[in-house]
């Protein structure tokens, strides 16, 4: 896997999870035609579904997860950046903390769904930049207007480069 580390709503995983799943899908179906066999139809594809496992390390431990339950807490999808994969909007479906959690190490699971484009953008919903991104980035990604966004953040000093968990709103 790439070295890239995984970043969802703000979020910065300090050290990648021990195991990630992605799972791609498709509905596919067999009809059964008289006299001439079967034919199977290809119905598109399933919206992926990522899943893993892995451990919070360090002093800060608990403090990661804090962070990583409000980015869960805060509900609806968000942009996540897989390991050595191209970004797209996802869901939080689940988040555990598993077992006893320890001195400087927390074990957790989650899993992810991927959300539709037009999902992104729904108006008044308050997102986390993370470092280096632009509204241009939020625009393209969640389908939104360029200008009506810029509209929606005039407390942003610099649209080409947004500060780690500067707020963004949609309009």
């Amino acid at each position: 896997m790439n070295c890239m580390t995984m970043r969802y709503k703000g979020f910065t995983w300090q050290v990648n999870p021990t195991s990630l799943r992605v799972e791609l899908g498709r509905e596919l179906r067999e009809t059964q035609l008289p006299y001439a066999g079967a034919r199977l139809e290809d119905l598109g594809k399933h919206r992926r579904r990522v899943s893993g496992e892995g451990y919070l390390t360090g002093d800060d431990a608990q403090g990661q997860w804090r962070e990583l339950a409000q980015a869960f807490e805060s509900g609806g999808p968000g942009y996540l950046q897989l390991p050595g994969q191209e970004p797209f909007l996802a869901a939080m479906e689940t988040l555990r903390l598993l077992g006893e959690p320890g001195e400087g190490l927390l074990r957790y699971s989650f899993a992810f769904a991927e959300a539709q484009e037009g999902q992104g953008c729904a108006g008044g919903r308050t997102y986390a930049a993370c470092a280096g991104e632009s509204l241009w980035d939020y625009a393209w990604r969640h389908g939104c207007d360029m200008e009506k966004l810029r509209q929606a953040n005039p407390h942003i000093r610099d649209i080409a480069c947004l500060e780690q968990g500067e707020k963004v709103v949609a309009p």
